[in-house]
């Protein structure tokens, strides 16, 4: 828990160097980790969305996004994806860009929440797209709501965190 409090603010303070993009500031959290030998790895997405609603966003290792948009879910492109923060010292991250809509509902999580033992975690995935599916015409806390009732059962080995942002 500490490593990643570290890693946050770490970020936060990366995050106001002017100029900066999703995948700089992925590149730079990287090498951060890579040079404390006790960090370890991690997985994570850095992005923003700007004014014309872009969402640019840079992967390292982590479970896509998912994007709920006229009634159907789906994760989004990770063809830029990189290694996992601390695994490989130099390497440049990419950017990707999502197109967002109004009326768009866009899920982060962490990995937690899909990792199962015993259980592919595409499948994992999937499922968890499944029940974002099922939000449609929720509003962001709703469809949180939704989904932690969807998942009250289950026991979660790591950390788990939801973030919904409906696109207006």
């Amino acid at each position: 828990m500490a490593r990643m409090a570290q890693q946050r603010h770490a970020l936060a303070g990366l995050a106001h160097a002017p100029g900066t993009h999703a995948g700089q500031l992925t590149t730079w959290l990287n090498e951060l980790l890579c040079a404390d030998p006790a960090a370890g790895t991690a997985t994570g997405i850095i992005g923003h969305i700007d004014a014309e609603r872009r969402f640019r966003w840079a992967c390292a290792g982590h479970p896509a996004p998912l994007l709920w948009r006229d009634g159907a879910a789906s994760a989004l492109d990770t063809e830029h994806r990189g290694p996992l923060f601390g695994l490989l010292p130099g390497h440049a991250y990419g950017t990707a860009t999502a197109e967002l809509r109004r009326g768009d509902l866009l899920l982060l999580y962490t990995d937690g929440m899909v990792e199962r033992r015993g259980e592919d975690i595409a499948d994992s995935v999937d499922t968890l797209r499944k029940v974002l599916a099922r939000c449609g015409g929720l509003g962001p806390q709703d469809a949180l709501d939704r989904i932690l009732e969807a998942y009250a059962c289950d026991e979660h080995e790591d950390d788990t965190c939801l973030v919904a942002l409906g696109v207006d």
